[in-house]
C-alpha cells in the first residue's frame, strides 16, 4: 500500500464527498497499534474515528481532492484527536543534531528502506497540536488490486459491500492541503509487488518532494 504524494503543479481536481460513507482499511491500523510506526500515531478507538469522520463529512458537505492517481483521494478535516501533533518538524541548526537515521519497512511483506526521523520525545518542546487532519483514501478497486500483488496472486476479488473510498493513511498537519510524500516512497511506489501502487514517478512531483523533504523530517 502506498501513501499519496505531493500534487502536481496541475490543478487539483474536487470530488464532491456527499452521500459517501467512508471505511478504514487495515492499513492505517498501524497508526493506533504500532509503537514503532514513523508518522502520525493515532489515539482512542478505530471505530469511533470512521464514525466521527463519516459524521464530519455529511454535515459539512467536505470534498475530496484527486491525489497522485486517480484511485487516491484526500479530505482534510479539522484535528479530532487530542494530543495528536504535526507528523514532519523543519530541520534546523538548532535540531539538526537530534536525527536518527535506519533501514524499515511499514509492514513485514515490504523491503526495508532508508529514512530519517526526529524521536518524538527529543523534540517535544518544539509540538504544538496539530491544526488539520489529512486523510488520504484509496478506492475499493485499488486496495483489492494491492492485496492480491502483496498475496501474490493475479486473481484480484473486489467485495461490492466494501465502501467506495477507504482511509489508509491519516497525517496530522498544520496545512489544508497535500505535504509531498518522501522521495524513496515514490521510488517503491513503482513497485507494486513490494507494497507499492504501481505507479510511474512523475518527475516534477518528485523534485517538489526533494524540494520539501531535503529541508524536513518525520516525527515519530
Amino acid at each position: 500500500m502506498a501513501a499519496a504524494a505531493g500534487a502536481s503543479a496541475a490543478a487539483v481536481k474536487t470530488f464532491s464527498a456527499r452521500g459517501i460513507s467512508l471505511g478504514l482499511d487495515a492499513f492505517a491500523y498501524r497508526q493506533w497499534d504500532d509503537p514503532s510506526y514513523k508518522g502520525t500515531r493515532m489515539k482512542g478507538d478505530k471505530q469511533e474515528f470512521i464514525d466521527k469522520v463519516n459524521e464530519l463529512v455529511q454535515q459539512n458537505d467536505l470534498t475530496m481532492t484527486e491525489g497522485y492517481a486517480p484511485f487516491c483521494r484526500h479530505i482534510f478535516v479539522g484535528n479530532i484527536v487530542d494530543g495528536v501533533v504535526p507528523g514532519t518538524l523543519a530541520i534546523t541548526d538548532a535540531n539538526r543534531h537530534l536525527l536518527r537515521s535506519g533501514y524499515s519497512a511499514r509492514r513485514p511483506e515490504e523491503l526495508p528502506v532508508l529514512s530519517r526521523w526526529f524521536r518524538a520525545g527529543d523534540v517535544k518542546g518544539l509540538l504544538r497540536p496539530a491544526k488539520f487532519l489529512d486523510l488520504i483514501l484509496y478506492s475499493r478497486e485499488q486496495i483489492a488490486k494491492e492485496k492480491a500483488a502483496m498475496d501474490k496472486t493475479d486473481e484480484v476479488t473486489i467485495d461490492e459491500k466494501d465502501p467506495l473510498w477507504s482511509v489508509i493513511s491519516i497525517k496530522a498537519q498544520d496545512e489544508a492541503f497535500e505535504l509531498p510524500m518522501a522521495p524513496i516512497t515514490m521510488m517503491r511506489n513503482t513497485l507494486i509487488g513490494e507494497g507499492g501502487s504501481g505507479v510511474p514517478i512523475d518527475r516534477e512531483a518528485y523534485m517538489k518532494s526533494v524540494e520539501y523533504w531535503q529541508n524536513h523530517a518525520v516525527v515519530q
